[in-house]
């Protein structure tokens, strides 16, 4: 209970909503929501067809991606990233996911991690985005929101929260955002 009351601090500090979901299978979930100024499509399609340009965008975090299987953008296609959380550590970390599914109409993409250094703590590690207007009557004045679902399986029960990477989705995805309006 402790390291649950701990991460719903860290959320709230980072200014996440957050959905804490516990039981037997240790499934935990977040939900962060953010606005952004840029275009709902703009940053939609940065995400669905142009993830390899954050090692340009962000190299301070994102080290290298490759396509491992596919084209990188369609459904079952797999990336291998390296990356590094600076205020974590500087050990640069490896992640494969995979395209799991996109749903164009909804500017929805769900990517799940398949191996790497975070599945050492979990079991599963998914992520999905939605992107839509904060205003639908108003679409071009009214800002974006960006929904993010991280629903993760621990290992055991004493495995650490992912605060350091949450919180590097959410800092990414917001700073993406104002990078866009450049």
């Amino acid at each position: 209970m402790a390291k649950v009351i701990s991460m719903v601090r860290t959320f709230l500090r980072l200014g996440l909503l957050v959905l804490v979901l516990t039981g037997k299978t240790q499934i935990v979930g977040a939900q962060i929501e953010t606005e952004v100024k840029c275009s709902a499509d703009k940053l939609y399609n940065m995400f669905r067809h142009n993830m390899m340009q954050l090692t340009t965008i962000f190299p301070n975090y994102f080290k290298s991606v490759k396509i491992v299987k596919g084209d990188g953008k369609s459904l079952g296609s797999i990336r291998q990233w390296q990356y590094v959380i600076p205020e974590a550590s500087s050990k640069v970390m490896e992640l494969k996911e995979t395209i799991k599914s996109v749903d164009e109409e909804n500017r929805s993409i769900t990517v799940s991690v398949l191996g790497g250094d975070l599945l050492t703590h979990y079991k599963s590690f998914d992520v999905t985005m939605a992107v839509t207007p904060k205003d639908i009557d108003n679409i071009e004045e009214s800002g974006r929101k960006v929904k993010l679902w991280i629903q993760f399986e621990k290992r055991t029960a004493d495995a650490h929260s992912p605060d350091a990477h949450i919180g590097l989705i959410a800092h990414v995805t917001k700073e993406l955002g104002n990078y866009l309006l450049q």
